[in-house]
């Protein structure tokens, strides 16, 4: 044996070394600069070397131990750890309690950081033994209510996992998330918890967003469970000081999501804006709530400390930034890699979770392949993104019946999922027909009928969902609502799929083939228009209003403008006219509120004015009577708008170069007549 003199002794200091992070020797008389910075009282602040090699001096060399010896201590503590996992595997399950850790009541920012932190880590949820065995790894939780996946490769159990031992519950000494450090980032400008609730709206405004964010938002993009952020809430009513971050984060971007919907006329935007119009009110306050939310974030140290709560912040105020048209790439890359953090890539049937801890999960993993699509399809990327461990779709039940649900069934009205279920099966669907449409290989007109069928497939779902039968009593509005932006993504989808075919003779089609194109895309457009009319007009819809003006009037213009190319090519249409002139008067009169409609009417107006059928049928003397031989390029500009058409300019009102349509009202090539 070694004499103990000899021996390598700690030379960190008490306080350092059991937290196991890097000690600072002060060289003059003092704690170390790492006590020293974290405030650790100067008498606790000792190095135990000279105590240890003074008692290590006078101790008495170990006995030798045998092979015999050590293996019956294995077999003792493998048949103590079976007998612990089979008296706890039914207890151990994630207590929603033990994610809200209380707060500190101190204003040390410095406390505020690392409150409800201590030097334990326990297991969150061990996988049980009546689970499959090919599971990749387990989930932990922190003291402070922070999660983190381990795979089992990244640690020792992985000797244990094809064991009887397999779910048996370890406890970690130490977890790097938990260190007070703050690498690579400065954290001295944290606020603490009480700073961040004083940012809030006084509480009758606070509820008022909050109602407005659960009656028109939640129901689109269903990513919380709702009785339980209501419960959450009351509790936040009663005790604001109480709650973690994350979960202030999350109240934040409900915020700043719920003022887009808010009626122009309500004076909640008076009252809390001091802008001169309420749409710049809506602004400028869902700008500030989204910069609390990542204050809130940024408090928590959520880039190496993070739980559910902060992945549904994340997915939320990307979701609130995709219908402000604003760029989210960057955050999505960190939101996906949160979630492969907490293990949201594999399906929770691995982990012992009740249903709705499960199902949160699973909508978290969904909304953000939603959002994946959304952003990759509008960049040009096409490629399918893998579903990992096969992680299964959210299910289709209301939140009430979660807790009681059987995965087997589904209820028979639609839910609050059940249109989240269905737009993510059309975003599917229009990645799939991009990755065609834009490829370098012309796709046969086979594959765009084929298309064409799913397209009709999935509506001949919906009405059977949300239409066909009424022995359930009304359909709620949302349902109304939501049935109406299927329908018009749909015929959006229709027109991207039928665009090459349109007009241009470059991808061999013949002239039948581009007719049956031509009368899709005549259809999809009458249908998207008086989509876009419908929402509008009518009084119940108004909540949804925030819809209409951002990516339902862009849809609307890709419909006039193709309905207006369709025309200028064929045969005078009356009925047609009068449908792009009602939309023509809609794009006005929602021009004040929405900045779609701003830059769209103008534009309308000049295209319609220069089909007028006097201008057409002068221009139609002087080349080919018949639709099929008809020369749409010989029109002065049209070779123009036609560029301004190809479907990847369509993708997302991001992916439009709205510069180059100033040909239509500045070009000397292009000066139509004014409509009287």
């Amino acid at each position: 044996m070694t004499p103990a003199k000899n021996r390598r002794m700690p030379i960190n200091c008490e306080p350092c070394r059991s937290r196991k992070i890097r000690c600072i020797r002060n060289l003059a008389q003092g704690p170390c600069q790492t006590c020293a910075r974290r405030g650790v009282s100067p008498s606790e602040c000792v190095f135990l070397r000279r105590n240890l090699l003074d008692q290590n001096a006078t101790a008495q060399p170990p006995s030798t131990v045998t092979n015999d010896e050590l293996l019956e201590r294995i077999q003792s503590l493998e048949s103590l750890l079976r007998r612990q996992s089979d008296a706890s595997q039914s207890d151990y399950s994630l207590s929603r309690d033990a994610l809200a850790p209380t707060p500190p009541t101190t204003n040390d920012t410095l406390s505020q950081s690392t409150y409800a932190e201590s030097s334990a880590v326990s297991i969150l949820l061990p996988l049980s033994t009546s689970q499959p065995r090919n599971l990749s790894g387990m989930l932990h939780v922190s003291n402070s209510g922070h999660v983190r996946y381990r795979p089992y490769a990244s640690q020792w159990n992985s000797l244990l996992n094809a064991s009887a031992l397999t779910g048996t519950a370890v406890t970690f000494g130490h977890d790097p998330a938990d260190e007070e450090t703050s690498f690579p980032f400065d954290m001295s400008s944290r606020l603490t918890i009480q700073d961040l609730v004083a940012r809030l709206p006084p509480a009758r405004q606070c509820d008022m967003l909050k109602d407005v964010f659960f009656e028109v938002f939640s129901s689109l993009f269903h990513i919380l469970h709702e009785p339980t952020f209501h419960s959450d809430y009351a509790r936040f009513q009663t005790n604001p000081e109480s709650m973690s971050f994350s979960w202030l984060a999350l109240l934040f971007v409900i915020l700043s999501i719920a003022v887009t919907a808010v009626d122009e006329e309500d004076d909640i935007l008076r009252d809390l804006g001091r802008q001169p119009t309420a749409s710049d009110n809506m602004d400028m306050l869902s700008a500030q709530y989204r910069k609390d939310t990542m204050a809130c974030l940024h408090a928590d140290q959520y880039l190496w400390r993070y739980n559910v709560t902060t992945l549904q912040t994340l997915i939320l105020i990307i979701y609130g930034i995709n219908h402000t048209h604003g760029n989210t790439w960057a955050l999505l890359g960190l939101s996906r890699n949160i979630a492969i953090g907490l293990g949201c890539h594999v399906d929770p049937e691995s982990f012992a979770l009740d249903p709705i801890q499960s199902e949160e999960r699973r909508r978290c993993w969904a909304g953000l392949m939603m959002l994946h699509i959304i952003q990759n399809t509008s960049m040009g990327i096409f490629d399918q993104l893998p579903n990992y461990h096969q992680v299964k779709l959210p299910a289709d039940v209301d939140d009430d019946d979660l807790a009681t649900m059987s995965m087997a069934t589904s209820s028979k009205t639609p839910t609050k999922m059940t249109y989240m279920l269905f737009k993510f099966r059309m975003y599917s669907l229009c990645s799939k027909i991009c990755e065609k449409i834009f490829g370098p290989n012309v796709p046969p007109y086979e594959w765009l009928l084929e298309l064409e069928n799913e397209i009709f497939g999935e509506q001949d779902e919906w009405n059977a969902r949300y239409l066909s039968d009424t022995n359930f009593g009304e359909v709620p509005v949302y349902h109304t609502v939501h049935l109406n932006i299927l329908y018009g993504y749909a015929h959006q989808v229709m027109l991207l799929l039928h665009r090459p075919a349109l007009m241009d003779t470059a991808y061999g089609y013949s002239a039948d083939q581009r007719l049956h194109s031509r009368k899709r895309c005549i259809e999809s457009a009458r249908g998207l228009l008086g989509i876009h009319r419908t929402l509008f007009e009518t009084p119940q819809y108004k909540p949804f209003a925030w819809y209409n003006r951002g990516l339902g009037s862009f849809h609307a213009f890709h419909a006039a403008a193709v309905l207006i190319l369709a025309l200028a090519a064929g045969p005078h249409d009356p009925q047609i006219e009068l449908e792009l002139t009602s939309s023509l008067q809609t794009f006005q009169r929602m021009a004040a509120e929405s900045r779609m409609c701003a830059k769209a009417a103008p534009l309308l107006q000049q295209l319609l004015a220069y089909i007028r059928p006097e201008r057409n049928s002068e221009v139609r003397s002087d080349n080919h009577s018949t639709t099929e031989s008809f020369d749409i390029t010989s029109i002065p500009g049209m070779q123009d708008l036609i560029a301004r058409l190809q479907p990847q300019q369509w993708l997302s009102p991001s992916a439009m170069p709205w510069g180059e349509w100033d040909f239509l009202l500045d070009s000397n090539n292009f000066q139509p007549a004014i409509v009287t």
